[in-house]
């Protein structure tokens, strides 16, 4: 048992969750939907890496299946529906479907070819436009969500690159990226409060 990561992998989960019921669930179909499946899909890796750190390793391919599906379906869903948010326009529901479609079809590509590169192409392109979307709403009167959307990637970047960042952090690298997953996931529910339903 890793005892640090199993109760970084719970905050992370229960942020998740507490995002998900506090400002996803009141959405509307379409932008539900969008915004939990990045969402849920980081809350399911982190709920089923703390069953692994607890010391039942089964659980890691369920974790890396929900991993996967952030990076793929969850990253085409967080662009479009920040660039909604910024427009402040409803997202047509069949619109809506075919990015998640088109998302599944690169989650298909990345586990069925198991490459990864795809995986690290999609968030590359992905996080620095969700940040570009946030720096428009800056400048286009939107400075809550801008400023919230920023905050989310930021965390999330720093998260990913912590070993970069941080050296010498008296936390664990892996319990620092669930932290700032957790600060991440918090700031872009923060973000999609300001939905147009």
């Amino acid at each position: 048992m890793e005892l640090s990561h199993v109760v970084s992998d719970v905050v992370l989960t229960l942020v998740g969750l507490f995002v998900f019921f506090r400002y996803l669930y009141k959405l509307e179909l379409a932008p539900c939907l969008l915004w939990e499946a990045f969402i849920l899909s980081i809350t399911g890796a982190a709920f089923f890496g703390a069953i692994r750190f607890a010391g039942y390793p089964q659980s890691n391919i369920i974790s890396e299946f929900f991993q996967h599906l952030a990076g793929t379906v969850g990253a085409f869903c967080l662009v479009f529906v920040s660039f909604f948010l910024v427009l402040k326009r409803p997202i047509p529901i069949n619109l809506a479907y075919v990015v998640v479609a088109s998302g599944f079809v690169a989650f298909g590509i990345v586990k069925f070819t198991d490459n990864l590169n795809i995986l690290s192409v999609i968030l590359t392109i992905a996080i620095p436009l969700v940040l570009l979307i946030g720096i428009w709403a800056l400048f286009s009167g939107s400075r809550s969500v801008g400023a919230w959307l920023i905050l989310g990637v930021i965390a999330l970047v720093m998260g990913t690159y912590n070993k970069s960042f941080m050296p010498n952090t008296i936390l664990d690298p892996t319990d620092t990226y669930h932290y700032l997953l957790a600060v991440s996931v918090f700031c872009l529910g923060r973000a999609a409060r300001h939905q147009v339903y």
